[in-house]
């Protein structure tokens, strides 16, 4: 009788300690904006460690053709990681009257430039995030896939100020495409030569630019994206981010990997991971390249749309390297409100 009684304290006190671990859950909220270009909803995921008090990093994430903000969550584990790291996390939502497959016009010159179309759209849910949550101005990324991860190329671009770095999953460099003609040509070989792409991306951060931070994963077995786009999106940041850094198309930063290694997954699949230095010598691209991976979010939550658990895990590798990006200068009021979106 003795042990029981034991037993049953025991086990109270073991549940005690792993309820409130199981329970520390964020939440949902959801919101809206509205401009000249039109309307876009969006959700935002609040970690369980959100009080209010100290500003919390933001992560934008963008998703894929038919995809949803709901998919896309669920697709790539991130507000578990932002429940265990506090971060909040935003998934606006394209519509099909926007594009009947949902897809992010990436492609389209109309939203390739700031102030107008989605980017501004986009730049709007960041700051009203930013107007109705404490969160750290310096310390705001943006990630997407495929669609999405073209559009979070775009508004590194365009919205430099915004954004301490970019995360890109199966993405296409920033006006490798123009217009609908042009999309599936530069979807299947990577667009205009890539230098000229670099210098309209430094061009389009005008005076509001920095040197961007970018990591990129591909799968080399990518049959929508072709695995050419990766070299396009990292040889473009090289060239820009070497105009910024001095001014001077110098090759103080370049496309030429200054460290190179080979792994493989637990799932199992080969990868290359390839870092580009600054002209200091600290990293300032990385591109990953997994062998067996198709168009799908590597590392995926298993079953999920557009997923393959098997890869590297995508969504904590782009934490890792955005908290380890350097924080954005604020304004001393620390917000952005007076941008021109």
């Amino acid at each position: 009788m003795r042990h029981s009684k034991h037993f049953i304290i025991l086990t109270f006190v073991l549940l005690l300690l792993v309820l409130p671990v199981a329970a520390r859950a964020g939440s949902w909220t959801s919101g809206s904006v509205t401009n000249a270009s039109g309307s876009r909803v969006y959700k935002l995921w609040i970690p369980a460690g959100y009080t209010g008090k100290a500003g919390l990093p933001l992560v934008m994430m963008l998703h894929g053709c038919t995809q949803t903000p709901d998919d896309f969550a669920a697709a790539t584990g991130m507000n578990s990681i932002a429940d265990r790291n506090d971060f909040l996390v935003v998934y606006p939502e394209e519509t099909a009257g926007a594009n009947a497959l949902k897809c992010w016009n990436w492609f389209d010159s109309a939203h390739q430039s700031r102030g107008q179309g989605e980017p501004s759209l986009l730049a709007l849910i960041v700051n009203q995030v930013r107007a109705d949550f404490r969160v750290d101005g310096g310390r705001v990324y943006v990630a997407g896939f495929s669609a999405g991860g073209a559009m979070a190329v775009i508004m590194g671009a365009t919205y430099p100020d915004l954004f301490a770095a970019i995360g890109i999953h199966s993405g296409i460099a920033y006006k490798a495409a123009t217009n609908l003609k042009e999309a599936r040509p530069a979807m299947a070989q990577g667009g205009a030569d890539a230098a000229r792409l670099g210098q309209l991306a430094y061009e389009a951060m005008a005076n509001t630019k920095h040197t961007m931070r970018v990591i990129l994963f591909q799968g080399a077995k990518d049959g929508l994206v072709a695995p050419v786009n990766a070299d396009r999106v990292i040889t473009q940041w090289a060239q820009a981010d070497d105009y910024i850094d001095d001014g001077k198309d110098n090759e103080s930063v370049d496309d030429v990997a200054d460290k190179t290694t080979e792994s493989v997954s637990a799932g199992g699949y080969a990868y290359k991971k390839s870092i580009y230095n600054d002209r200091n010598g600290k990293p300032l691209i990385e591109g990953w390249v997994i062998q067996e991976l198709k168009h799908a979010w590597s590392g995926g939550v298993a079953g999920a749309s557009y997923t393959d658990p098997k890869g590297p895990d995508a969504s904590q590798e782009m934490w890792r390297f955005f908290r380890e990006s350097k924080p954005l200068p604020q304004t001393k009021q620390g917000n952005h409100g007076q941008q021109r979106l």
